[in-house]
């Protein structure tokens, strides 16, 4: 699996447990990823690869049932935890949530 599209479907999955939470109907979702390539995508979907139009349209839908989102770019070094997340999930038999409140 290509870098880009595990950073959309992990962005798609956070959506929908966002959208799950309490927090979705009071709480502006600020999305923060390293791939300069996804960010442009979700601000302009025409720009993605159609290998990744699915994926990116099921976001747009996504974020429509929010009441505010934001995606930034953010520099790799800054996204060291999310990134050392990321590598040990890739390894996982079973998923694993954990949410802090």
């Amino acid at each position: 699996m290509d870098s880009n599209l595990a950073e959309i479907l992990a962005i798609k999955e956070a959506l929908s447990l966002f959208l799950a939470s309490q927090w979705a109907q009071t709480t502006t979702l600020i999305v923060e990823s390293d791939s300069s390539n996804v960010v442009k995508w979700l601000r302009e979907s025409l720009t993605a690869p159609w290998r990744m139009r699915s994926n990116i349209h099921q976001i747009e839908n996504l974020k429509n049932m929010l009441i505010g989102w934001s995606v930034q770019h953010i520099l790799r070094e800054g996204d060291s935890l999310a990134d050392s997340l990321a590598k040990t999930g890739v390894h996982r038999v079973t998923q694993l949530l954990v949410i802090y409140a």
